[in-house]
């Protein structure tokens, strides 16, 4: 039998291979919540012809399918709600608090401004930052802010774009 310290050194490299590339597409969809809005997050992405789980996948980096975030009960400092923390005065007629609702409102955002920006990555920005925002300073070196730029990697590391 190896030795414990052999032991923990493969347990320590079978967890970091699990979270890289290969094993990092499946650890955010192990959650019952991300089993209950999975199929419907893939039906928007197949509506507004987003790549397979990305949709799915800033949802997750949104809310991480926490109850307390879907029902409203703990909101952004920004006032984003939900699911897919939308702020309500940038999404009229929509109730954030609605999962199918913010999931299609999401998607619908998502596949528009990767028309606009012709990049998922940059459409993730847009999201995250705003169309705006992401606009005015789309080729201004240090202009992001470091959540916009750690947004897209998280995201972009776990989904192809």
């Amino acid at each position: 039998m190896p030795e414990r310290s052999t032991l923990f050194l493969l347990l320590g490299i079978g967890v970091l291979v699990a979270l890289t590339a290969g094993g990092a597409l499946v650890y955010w969809k192990r959650s019952a919540n991300a089993q209950k809005y999975l199929p419907t997050l893939n039906a928007a992405e197949d509506a507004y012809d987003i790549p397979r789980d990305l949709l799915a996948r800033v949802a997750y980096q949104e809310s991480h399918f926490r109850d307390d975030i879907i029902s409203g009960a703990t909101q952004s400092s920004a006032g984003a709600q939900g699911l897919m923390q939308l702020v309500p005065k940038w999404y009229p007629g929509v109730n954030p608090l609605d999962p199918f609702q913010a999931i299609n409102a999401a998607a619908k955002s998502l596949a528009n401004y990767y028309q606009q920006f012709r990049s998922w990555k940059l459409a993730l920005a847009a999201y995250n930052w705003g169309p705006g925002n992401l606009a005015k300073n789309l080729n201004i070196p240090g202009k992001w802010p470091q959540e916009t730029l750690d947004y897209v990697s998280q995201i972009s590391a776990d989904v192809p774009t």
